[in-house]
């Protein structure tokens, strides 16, 4: 039951780290460094979970719910994550855009919850594995499991944090620090009132909003880079020239290769910064002056320089674009399982 447990719950969080990475559309952030944050958010979670449960069994501690709400739980858990946030994102030199801030803290939560739902997995699928046992029947066992997983996957962390990543990002893009006790602050109201309403039972309405505001979020975040911005400036300039070499039937090769580099623009975000800008330079430095100055059967030698753009972004293609994201899936799922299976047996042993 065990493995059971940690595999099904560690794939689903892969698979939703991955997806993170995956709607990053700018400039990627670095794998190693979001596995690592990945990593150390769930030893951190153990930690904590650990420290917590001694000081209650210790003390006896009895709060209000106001206070397990708000400051047990929100308060505590929230000041938890931005911290390992804080130390092992926030002097990266790839943490450069708004939105990477949202990137980095939602992958630390998705860490930080993934240790907390192997712990909810067991408490709700415990007893129908007993009475799987009893009767050889697991099929109530698999969907409780997998019922559990589904509902956790998308836990309060990672749907609060999309709201903090965004005061993370804007605060470290725009030099303004302050922002991050802001953000902090809205991290624990909204921690604090997913937990009354998933106790109140309202906590799908409430889960709904948030994945709501958390992706228009990350679409305003992207589009406000400077990567989008400058890849879709080269877009809106090829589709004008586009659309003048119809109009004024310049050669037909012309226009075909015109679309094939529009088609092709998109593969410029797989390049970090610089290098990003110098090819966007570059490609600029080929493309034609203005469209309206072409000869109507092409001028001499723009065919070739429309090749050579072509060229540049051919090179920027991903020749092993499914090792990479193989490898990036097993890098999350892999770290993930064997240390929460560790800790696993360290909490059980």
């Amino acid at each position: 039951m065990i493995g059971d447990i940690v595999l099904s719950n560690v794939l689903a969080s892969a698979c939703l780290v991955l997806a993170i990475y995956f709607l990053d559309v700018n400039e990627k952030e670095p794998p190693w460094a979001l596995i690592r944050l990945y990593v150390v958010s769930i030893a951190v979670t153990f930690l904590f979970g650990r420290c917590k449960g001694f000081l209650f069994d210790r003390y006896g501690w009895q709060f209000s719910p106001f206070m397990n709400h708000f400051v047990v739980a929100g308060l505590s858990e929230e000041s938890i994550k931005l911290a390992v946030v804080l130390v092992f994102a926030w002097s990266l030199k790839s943490f450069n855009e708004e939105v990477d801030g949202l990137v980095y803290f939602l992958v630390a939560a998705a860490g930080f919850s993934v240790f907390e739902n192997v712990g909810y997995s067991f408490r709700f699928v415990y007893l129908p594995y007993l009475k799987a046992l009893e009767t050889g029947d697991f099929s109530g066992y698999w969907n409780s499991l997998r019922a559990i997983v589904l509902l956790r996957i998308f836990s309060g962390h990672v749907l609060v944090n999309g709201v903090t990543g965004t005061f993370l990002g804007v605060a470290k893009k725009q030099g303004r620090p302050w922002l991050l006790a802001v953000g902090f602050l809205v991290s624990v109201v909204l921690h604090g009132f997913w937990n009354m309403a998933a106790l109140a039972g309202y906590w799908l309405p409430f889960a709904f909003g948030l994945l709501v505001l958390d992706t228009g979020l990350f679409v305003f975040l992207v589009r406000r880079s400077d990567y989008f911005r400058a890849v879709r400036n080269l877009d809106r300039r090829i589709r004008t020239d586009i659309r003048i070499a119809q109009n004024r039937k310049i050669s037909r090769h012309t226009v075909v290769l015109l679309s094939g580099i529009r088609r092709q623009i998109r593969t410029l975000r797989r390049f970090s910064g610089e290098e990003l800008k110098h090819r966007i330079r570059s490609i600029e430095a080929l493309l034609p002056g203005s469209m309206d100055r072409v000869a109507l059967h092409g001028k001499e030698g723009l065919v070739e320089r429309l090749v050579r753009v072509h060229g540049v972004l051919e090179e920027s293609r991903r020749k092993s674009d499914f090792v990479f994201w193989a490898g990036l899936f097993l890098g999350f799922f892999l770290s993930g399982f064997f240390l929460i299976l560790f800790l696993t047996d360290i909490l059980t042993g």
